[in-house]
């Protein structure tokens, strides 16, 4: 990390811990429709083999820490605005960065008795399945990583946020209430893990992101006991060849469709997610790249509240990179292992809600495949292990 990151990492936890004192607020006369709100996580990894968020082979990998501050600011009855500053540091696929996570302005456009229809304009988060709008934020999020097949995050830059604006609207009915957005703009650009996962290790230009959308349609039935829910994502990457490299520009359209489905009671929740994704590669010169992949992800997870401070997960997720190639015949033939292709996760957590504003997970996974695996944090992609297990532990702060 450079100097000045380290210096702004410790003044952004100075704030954040500042901020949580009342007698600092009273000093500072916070108007009262400017709230601030925080968090600090930490997390823990061990594996048996491979490397997740750093070196956790056989070892103990602090990996992965976000520390995030945000505020709103009700600037008129109809217009507000939002932000969030965010630090990350995950393994060597980031080695620490300080970002504006989301920043815009939310204008209500229109409002009456049974909903409202508005936009918001600025870096926006992008919707897609239950958890993508929220997966910085650990004390709604079901476990310490989400399902990776779903919701990446070696190339989490391009679901998470984009510069540009989103249409919503919510309504009302006697039998459930809807919920709909459409996002439209820039994502953020490119990276080796986006590159490696889009084209794999014969790729080494420049893959740059186009204008991309992203619509969902969600529906609740009793206060949120029933959700049901649809997502639509279209990304367009446009890849510049290095000089003297046989890959021509080409590029890729990415369709995921998410069918979501969650129940809440009281102690238990169920949920589940399937994706489908098709991704279509043309111009690359190289038949065995100009063609149409198309991936599948699919997991259900249930958990169950023992008592108010505890809470037990369970999760089982499947991804296929190519369903069509299932056991991964185009890396062998590419002189990589064939269980890039395809990756079985099942998980065991628990959740000790320690205090109102302090947090702890432990998971253990066993997991079959490697496709979601970093490559930063495993160059050498021949010795991967196809059969591992990772241990994970997380602390949590947030106010």
């Amino acid at each position: 990390m450079k100097a000045y990151q380290r210096l702004f990492c410790l003044k952004f936890i100075s704030l954040l811990l500042c901020l949580t004192t009342s007698s600092v607020a009273k000093a500072w006369s916070l108007p009262d429709d400017l709230a601030f709100h925080g968090f600090i996580t930490q997390s823990f990894f061990h594996s048996s083999d491979n490397n997740f968020y750093g070196p956790s082979d056989d070892g103990i990998s602090p990996g992965l820490t976000e520390i995030g501050l945000n505020f709103s600011y009700q600037l008129t009855n109809d217009l507000s605005l939002l932000a969030q500053g965010l630090y990350r540091r995950a393994g060597d696929v980031d080695n620490g960065s300080v970002r504006l996570d989301y920043g815009l302005l939310d204008y209500n456009l229109y409002s009456y008795d049974a909903g409202q229809v508005g936009i918001r304009a600025g870096r926006i988060k992008y919707t897609y399945g239950l958890y993508n709008e929220t997966r910085d934020i650990t004390f709604v999020n079901p476990s310490i990583f989400l399902p990776q097949g779903m919701y990446f995050d070696r190339s989490r830059d391009l679901l998470v946020s984009a510069d540009g604006f989103t249409l919503y609207a919510d309504h009302t009915t006697s039998f459930g209430d809807f919920h709909f957005k459409f996002n439209f703009g820039l994502p953020p650009g490119d990276s080796d893990e986006i590159r490696f996962a889009v084209l794999g290790s014969r790729a080494s230009g420049l893959l740059e992101t186009a204008p991309s959308s992203a619509t969902q349609l969600l529906y609740e039935a009793n206060g949120g006991e029933y959700i049901l829910g649809l997502s639509h994502n279209y990304l367009t990457l446009e890849y510049q060849p290095a000089p003297g490299e046989t890959l021509l520009a080409g590029t890729t359209d990415i369709h995921a469709l998410a069918f979501s489905a969650q129940y809440n009671s009281s102690n238990f929740t169920l949920t589940g997610e399937f994706s489908h994704r098709w991704n279509i590669f043309q111009n690359y010169g190289n038949a065995a790249i100009d063609r149409t992949v198309q991936s599948q992800l699919w997991y259900v997870q249930a958990s169950y509240r023992v008592i108010p401070e505890v809470e037990v997960l369970i999760r089982y997720e499947d991804l296929f990179i190519n369903i069509n190639d299932r056991e991964g015949n185009a890396f062998i033939i590419n002189g990589e292992p064939g269980h890039l292709s395809r990756a079985t996760d099942m998980m065991i957590g628990l959740r000790w809600d320690i205090h109102p504003s302090w947090m702890m997970r432990a998971e253990y996974h066993r997991i079959n495949g490697t496709a979601w695996l970093p490559v930063a944090d495993n160059p050498d992609l021949n010795a991967l292990v196809e059969n591992w297990d990772l241990y994970a532990v997380q602390l949590s702060y947030h106010f």
